[in-house]
């Protein structure tokens, strides 16, 4: 074997990563199609929700695979989406596919904070960020009525246009150890105790790809109780 460092382009990580999603997609789609006949056959209650949850833990893994595999396909090249979307909108979009991910509990998503009209970059990339955050949110939520809360916050910059956006669940529990930076604790040796942020981690990703980022916050620190995701993306400035 020759000295040469061994090297594997990002086309090729690309394209193992397209044949990796699509194999579990598959074999995801498949798995929820069996836990859709137990649900629907004649047996007790209690089988009906374990199989509920069953089916929404492959519902919101497929949605972030998903997520990451349209994420690396666009990355490749420098081809990330700028175009500029309509952030309320969006999000009401994805308030609708989170809550219907996890039919076994009552999710509420308030938009009364985000202004009609405000607009930020990124395409699809933006609701693919925000569906992602927000259904790890209510993954981190032990209650059956999960109630997330968004709200645009003031720029920290008087100049420019960034949009600062808070997302946050009063019960939801950030797992410990994981801090203000969510990226910096995720190495690749060991990622174990990121897995339960995962799609969190995905959206600062994202949001990092966009020119922005995503922070953390634990919102009673006392009780370790309630979480607040802040994402910065850039904004479109009024006409």
């Amino acid at each position: 074997m020759s000295d040469r460092k061994a090297c594997v382009g990002p086309e090729e990580v690309g394209v193992l990563m397209d044949l990796l999603s699509h194999d579990i997609l598959n074999n995801n789609q498949a798995t929820l199609s069996y836990l859709e006949l137990i649900h629907s056959s004649e047996v007790d209650r209690r089988t009906k929700e374990f199989a509920e949850k069953a089916a929404s833990q492959l519902r919101t893994s497929s949605v972030l695979l998903d997520g990451v595999r349209r994420f690396v396909s666009s990355s490749r090249g420098g081809r990330i989406p700028t175009s500029p979307v309509d952030l309320r909108e969006t999000l009401a979009d994805v308030g609708r596919e989170v809550s219907s991910l996890f039919p076994h509990k009552k999710v509420t998503v308030d938009l009364s904070g985000v202004a009609a009209g405000t607009r930020v970059i990124g395409a699809n990339c933006v609701s693919d960020l925000f569906t992602n955050l927000i259904m790890n949110l209510v993954q981190l939520d032990p209650a059956q009525k999960v109630r997330v809360e968004v709200k645009v916050r003031p720029a920290r910059r008087k100049a420019g246009t960034e949009v600062r956006v808070e997302v946050s669940s009063p019960n939801a529990v950030l797992p410990q150890g994981v801090g203000d930076d969510l990226f910096a604790h995720a190495s690749p040796g060991d990622t174990s105790k990121m897995a339960r942020v995962s799609g969190a981690v995905f959206a600062s990703s994202v949001a990092r790809a966009l020119g922005g980022g995503v922070t953390s916050r634990v919102l009673d620190p006392k009780r370790n109780r309630g979480c607040a995701f802040e994402v910065t993306l850039e904004g479109v400035r009024p006409r």
